[in-house]
């Protein structure tokens, strides 16, 4: 009977039809059910049923009768199609820094190891992809023989994830001299002997053993690489015409460049790319990640690939994501997740990148895993979303989440310390959306990550969660210099009040990541190399305040100098209750140039807390404010002033206007995306510019208005 179901449902993703059609009604909601592709481990309720009634409506009675024929056929060991493998794999991992050394075991890991292969079928893994260098065991010269020592262990390495029903990925890895040399008619023919004695000794190994021609294809043109990839293709289809081979765009074969790649004429296609966006968090460990602004940047890249896929009729893999384990904890569990749910919501085959080192996951020597493999097996459309920590009553830890599904059985809560595992401490009704921790013991992190139980069903997991949480000490405000900032005047960011956590400032994380000044606070603060200092990593919800003193009753002009490489980031001040405008950062291409964002507040003489809240992403940095009083400015900046009546709009002839009064001109007024993208700009305009938006997609947009040495940032939504 299993062999009868297995059947049904490879015979169901043979066509591109009807694979895209479970896809795309698999994710939705149908009435009580949750309705997933067949080979799915994920705990979404099924209707086979439903299923069947989807497959008599888009197939033809001839087709239906192969399919009865297929049902009743016997070995469950047939050809893999694309689309198949497409839909089967959900979990992959790769088996990094192993093979790929010029002797296995060269790097941070030991030989590669049979218990390995148990671990990745436990634990729930589809497919393993295993990085292979050739370069180091191949003759120079001709024959190029492959020692017989080399292709055996690999062989070997193969049989243990192929014996255990895993789909196996092997390709040609750090082939470096190739790539930088591949001009020289010997080193393409050297190539092209390691690829045929590699397809002849694998010919005859299950269709779940995919070969991946190259890994990063970096010093290479894209004609090259096109190149390349058609004449070992023809090599590869010589005796294995019909496994599945992987392609990859030139570069380091990121989203653009598969695009971009001409596609070989063959039918037994997967396209691959590799991600660790943004390169400055994934690679480099550097701020953090997870605003809304991060993920639909992300979202946008896993969008133009979709469409390339379908275009072409290819399915897609992922083979390699992942995040530094020295980034951000949070920021990094929410990376992950992002890119797990990303991979299901567009079908690609996820396989994060495992290197038993700086993107470990595997915890090879100790038999054990890191917490991220629960990610990588367990995230589902309807796992638990969003779990937030935060300190409550200053002795309570309160998590919170949100829950995409209404039909949970329960819910459970785990914990857990550095150092132990993760353990319930709570089960509770299956809508429950918050837990209090009461009493935990002060000066420890704390992880929490929140399960959806079914009865009859696996568990849906959210991605863990982490908090310091303080021993409890009464919290005094105090002017971090001693006295009340002085306005008019200027206020150095950093210099924000004495207080800690929830009293002088919020910041996400426990820690001041940069640590150049006042290292003991979580505040992110950074040098400006000599030139003192500024906050970095601004996050939505963050907020810092100051203790002033305002000498007289005044308009004042407060200028904020901010520094960004995406502008779009959105902050307000706030003197006690009197409120600014919502306020725009602006690109300014560097983490250290600023430029000044302006605004005009009428504020009465006294004391005061300003506290400075950003809204909105992406992250920017603050080195300064700088206010003044009106009485006191020059020519240039009084007219500055008078940006507040700016209007920005577009008229019935569906043209740009910016204009203001009679009384000053505009010096520049630009025009940009929300993602900082300079779109148009005007020198010289006088009090009014108009421009036509012929070109310019609908959307919202930020304009730029300088006059004198202030400028002014707007909004206009344009049809």
């Amino acid at each position: 009977m299993q062999g009868i179901i297995i059947n049904a449902a490879v015979f169901f993703f043979l066509t591109r039809d009807v694979n895209y059609f479970v896809k795309k009604y698999c994710i939705l909601s149908n009435s009580d059910y949750h309705c997933v592709p067949l080979f799915s481990s994920s705990p979404y309720r099924l209707s086979f049923t439903n299923i069947w009634c989807i497959m008599f409506s888009r197939l033809s009675f001839t087709l239906y009768t192969a399919m009865l024929w297929f049902l009743l056929s016997g070995s469950t060991d047939g050809q893999v199609a694309p689309w198949q493998a497409d839909s089967v794999i959900k979990k992959g991992i790769n088996l990094g820094n192993t093979l790929e050394p010029p002797l296995e075991g060269g790097w941070n890991n030991p030989a590669a190891q049979e218990y390995y292969f148990d671990m990745y079928h436990e634990a729930g893994f589809e497919c393993i992809r295993i990085p292979v260098r050739w370069d180091e065991h191949t003759q120079d010269s001709y024959p190029y023989h492959i020692d017989e020592s080399w292709i055996q262990r690999v062989n070997e390495i193969v049989d243990w994830g192929l014996s255990r029903g895993l789909y196996i990925i092997i390709n040609a890895h750090h082939e470096d001299w190739i790539k930088t040399n591949y001009s020289n008619a010997g080193y393409r023919e050297r190539f092209d002997s390691i690829w045929a004695q590699i397809s002849y000794r694998f010919k005859d190994k299950s269709e779940k053993l995919f070969y991946e021609i190259i890994n990063e294809p970096y010093g290479l043109t894209k004609d090259q690489n096109d190149e390349l990839h058609q004449r070992i293709l023809s090599i590869i289809r010589k005796t294995n015409p019909t496994r599945i081979v992987i392609i990859q765009g030139h570069n380091w074969g990121g989203s653009d460049e598969l695009v971009q790649m001409a596609i070989p004429a063959d039918t037994f296609l997967i396209g691959s790319f590799h991600s660790y966006d943004p390169y400055t968090f994934g690679l480099l460990g550097e701020g953090t990640w997870g605003t809304s602004f991060d993920y639909a940047l992300l979202e946008n890249k896993f969008s133009t690939v979709n469409n390339w896929s379908v275009s072409n009729n290819i399915p897609v893999i992922l083979g390699e994501f992942g995040s530094l384990r020295s980034c951000d904890y949070n920021s990094r569990m929410k990376h992950y997740k992002a890119y797990m749910e990303l991979s299901h919501k567009y079908g690609f085959i996820p396989c994060a990148w495992d290197d038993g080192g700086d993107f470990r996951i595997m915890e090879r020597q100790d038999h054990a895993w890191d917490e991220v493999k629960d990610i990588l097996v367990h995230t589902s459309a309807f796992s638990p979303k969003n779990p937030a920590l935060s300190v409550f009553q200053d002795t309570i830890i309160h998590l919170e989440w949100i829950n995409p599904a209404n039909d949970y059985d329960s819910i459970f809560v785990e914990r857990k310390t550095p150092g132990g595992t993760y353990s319930r401490v709570a089960s509770i009704k299956g809508d429950t959306a918050s837990f209090y921790d009461i009493n935990p013991v002060p000066n420890s992190y704390y992880h929490y990550r929140v399960i959806a139980h079914y009865d009859y069903a696996d568990d849906l997991y959210s991605h863990p969660v982490r908090i310091y949480f303080p021993a409890y000490e009464p919290k005094v405000r105090l002017p971090f210099l001693g006295y009340s900032h002085t306005i008019p005047g200027t206020i150095e960011a950093e210099d924000f009040d004495k207080g800690g956590e929830g009293l002088s400032y919020h910041d996400s994380g426990p820690t001041n990541l940069a640590g150049a000044y006042r290292p003991l606070e979580a505040v992110d603060i950074y040098d400006r190399l000599g030139d003192g200092y500024h906050i970095g990593n601004a996050l939505p919800d963050e907020w810092y305040e100051y203790s002033v003193n305002i000498e007289k009753d005044s308009t004042y002009m407060i200028q904020v100098m901010i520094a960004t490489t995406l502008g779009g980031g959105k902050f307000i001040i706030a003197f006690d209750s009197i409120v600014s405008d919502t306020l725009t950062a602006v690109n300014t291409y560097s983490q250290l140039n600023t430029t000044a964002i302006s605004t005009i507040m009428n504020l009465p003489k006294g004391e005061y807390i300003m506290r400075f809240t950003i809204l909105d992403g992406p992250i920017f940095n603050i080195d300064k404010y700088t206010i003044m009083a009106y009485n006191t400015l020059s020519a240039s900046l009084r007219e500055d002033i008078k940006f507040t009546g700016v209007a920005a709009y577009q008229n019935s002839n569906k043209e740009i206007v910016i204009r203001t009064s009679d009384i000053f001109s505009f010096k520049q007024i630009k025009l940009y995306s929300l993602s900082g993208e300079m779109i148009c700009a005007g020198n010289e305009p006088g009090n009014r510019l108009k421009m036509p938006s012929t070109g310019i997609n609908p959307g919202l947009y930020i304009v730029q208005a300088i006059a004198g040495t202030g400028i002014l940032t707007k909004k206009i939504f344009i049809q």
